[in-house]
């Protein structure tokens, strides 16, 4: 089988995967879309398996074509990893593949991202935010190369280092800290819990707290998918949050959000996932050794 297999199927596989839709990825290819429905047929049948399921508009993955998909990803990054030793480049150049929380964007890339290109111009960073699970879903499925996540997913295929220690507060308009700090949670009957939704593991953690430790069967929550959409709300006294310090220091020194002191800090420790095992490629190790390297010069200024 491994004879039969070559990098343009395999391209044309995953190009198909993440367009669903073989006009599409004909399209982006630059081919015809017969050339397109020539090369899956021809994976096809090496495999013996039909990779997709043709609907109405578009396609979908099969059983077998999502057991398949790890292993093309792996396939064009061998073959990337191969050409770049071949060509002996001496200035890490390609994609690189990066995803992170937008509660951890906004705070800490700004500073990080020009230095990254000052030193490494060839490099071409794709980032996307996401949250905690989908990030490491995607880092394990080959589809992203590193990821950022607030907690350590302990899992075998993936190697998890720290970054920034941080923690998760409750903050919210200064006028309703107060009001919880002197009528208790049952304040909250009357407001909002505000965060970046069910799929987002600080809301999962509010509510945890708030139906667990605090016994209040119902609250409302509102949520958003910016940052910034969030800090406003609350500083309109719209609601309450559970988020990291990080993302809302400067609100807090600026007295526009007040944490609520009374309640105990959750301890967070961000981190870079990769998969476990897997040799990086230049760019990829390149763009992950800047990063430990940023955030460690940053432990050490705040230290100092």
């Amino acid at each position: 089988m491994l004879e039969q297999l070559d990098g343009r199927s395999m391209k044309t596989f995953v190009t198909v995967m993440e367009e669903k839709s073989f006009s599409k990825a004909a399209q982006k290819l630059g081919y015809v879309q017969s050339t397109v429905t020539m090369h899956i047929l021809q994976l096809e049948q090496t495999l013996g398996q039909a990779l997709f399921t043709r609907l109405p508009r578009g396609v979908e993955l099969t059983v077998a074509g999502r057991e398949v998909a790890p292993f093309a990803y792996r396939f064009l990054q061998l073959g990337e990893s191969l050409q770049e030793k071949l060509t002996g480049l001496q200035e890490p150049k390609g994609v690189v593949r990066l995803r992170a929380l937008e509660s951890f964007c906004v705070p800490h890339l700004p500073m990080m991202l020009p230095t990254l290109f000052e030193r490494f111009p060839l490099i071409q960073l794709q980032l996307e935010t996401g949250f905690q699970r989908d990030i490491v879903q995607e880092v394990s499925a080959y589809r992203v190369d590193l990821g950022i996540v607030p907690r350590d997913p302990k899992l075998r295929n993936l190697t998890f280092i720290p970054l920034l220690v941080d923690e998760l507060v409750w903050v919210g308009a200064p006028a309703l800290v107060k009001r919880i700090e002197l009528e208790g949670w049952e304040a909250l009957a009357q407001t909002q819990v505000i965060g970046f939704g069910s799929r987002c593991i600080y809301q999962s953690l509010a509510s945890q707290v708030l139906m667990t430790d605090k016994g209040l069967a119902t609250f409302t929550e509102m949520a958003f998918d910016s940052t910034e959409m969030l800090k406003q709300t609350m500083m309109c006294g719209m609601g309450l949050s559970l988020l990291p310090v990080t993302s809302v220091q400067k609100e807090l020194e600026a007295g526009q959000l007040l944490r609520v002191e009374s309640e105990t800090a959750i301890p967070l420790e961000h981190g870079l996932i990769h998969r476990a095992g897997k040799e990086l490629s230049a760019p990829v190790e390149a763009c992950k050794s800047h990063i430990l390297a940023y955030f460690n010069d940053e432990l050490h200024t705040s230290r100092g």
